[in-house]
């Protein structure tokens, strides 16, 4: 997971190194909008199907419709990130976020951090007392201000995780930080879509007592139950092993029950195939296995993101890209243009 924050801050200063860049802004299409179509079981991405992916090596428009175009298919979903080096540039500084998807046309989720990058336990509780609400409002305002207040935010995201700067090692602190977040951006935008994610398979047992759930909000802060779900740790060797991996806890199948059981729609903000993993290879079969699986659940799934990565020490999950930077994964693109490419 190092390796991902790695991938996740280079194309954070990628896009903040050309923000003077971004184009004019059209009326997007709102979250709810798209999330209220009915999506077939069996079928995805189908006609109404949230398919999409993350900007690479650029967190922008042109480098998301780049990869869908490779595909063969429109991306209906756009997946960036709040640049976290302070409180000031992760809130009411983030303009450059909504900018850089300016005439998207699909539905946008921002993963926003509960605390900067270089954050402690310290700045949790500081949040958790309220100090930060207003920044939390600023960030609301953001939003509307640039006519995406109908967007998915990803609040505090792998929280679960002992790499991220906010990890729930107190989950009393993490839940009420995670609340006053939530109140503070629906307080000035009341349209957010707030996704609640996990790291997949596993949760050390110093965060949330060894069980990510200890850290559930609740519902009423809660609209969509997310997880990241990467080949790796462990990585699927066969149909079997994925099987057992998603219904374990802490995986796929665990999760979307505990997202059905609350009436939850479920989103995989986050997968890919890792050959720097323990895999050490691509994998495509890993690929008809997510598609497989998101088929099987459309009628409850939000959305889907795959995350493209190219960067030194990242996950190198990449499917289009070329470059000497790029791990070539070409099994693995074959299968997902097959798949998750066509007409719409």
């Amino acid at each position: 997971m190092a390796r991902l924050r790695s991938a996740i801050a280079a194309l954070l200063a990628a896009a903040l190194l050309t923000a003077c860049e971004s184009p004019g802004q059209d009326a997007p299409v709102g979250a709810s909008d798209l999330l209220s179509r009915p999506r077939t079981v069996g079928a995805w991405p189908g006609a109404n199907g949230l398919s999409g992916v993350n900007g690479d090596p650029v967190l922008d428009r042109a480098h998301t419709e780049r990869f869908c175009a490779a595909r063969g298919r429109p991306c209906r979903v756009a997946h960036t990130y709040t640049d976290r080096a302070s409180w000031e540039s992760m809130t009411r500084g983030s303009d450059w976020v909504f900018e850089f998807y300016a005439g998207f046309d699909g539905a946008l989720v921002i993963s926003q951090g509960l605390t900067p990058e270089d954050g402690t336990q310290d700045d949790l509780a500081a949040c958790a007392r309220g100090a930060h609400d207003q920044l939390w409002r600023d960030f609301g305002a953001v939003m509307t201000r640039h006519g995406r207040g109908d967007s998915v935010v990803r609040l505090g995201w792998e929280f679960n995780g002992d790499f991220m700067p906010w990890h729930a090692a107190d989950p009393g602190t993490w839940i009420t930080c995670y609340r006053r977040a939530a109140d503070g951006i629906r307080a000035t935008n009341p349209d957010v879509l707030l996704d609640w994610t996990i790291n997949a398979h596993g949760t050390p047992p110093g965060i949330c007592g060894g069980v990510s759930t200890t850290c559930y909000p609740g519902d009423e802060y809660v609209d969509i139950v997310g997880i990241d779900n990467y080949d790796h740790w462990p990585a699927s060797g066969s149909a079997a092993e994925f099987a057992a991996t998603a219904a374990a806890p802490e995986g796929l199948d665990w999760l979307y029950a505990f997202a059905r059981e609350r009436g939850k729609l479920f989103s995989v903000g986050e997968w890919g195939v890792v050959p720097t993993g323990d895999a050490g290879r691509e994998n495509p079969e890993f690929v008809r296995w997510m598609h497989a699986w998101f088929a099987a659940h459309a009628d409850g799934l939000a959305y889907e993101a795959y995350f493209s990565d190219c960067s030194a020490g990242g996950v190198q999950s990449s499917l289009f890209r070329t470059g000497p930077e790029c791990r070539a994964n070409p099994g693995s693109a074959a299968v997902y243009r097959e798949l998750f490419g066509g007409a719409v």
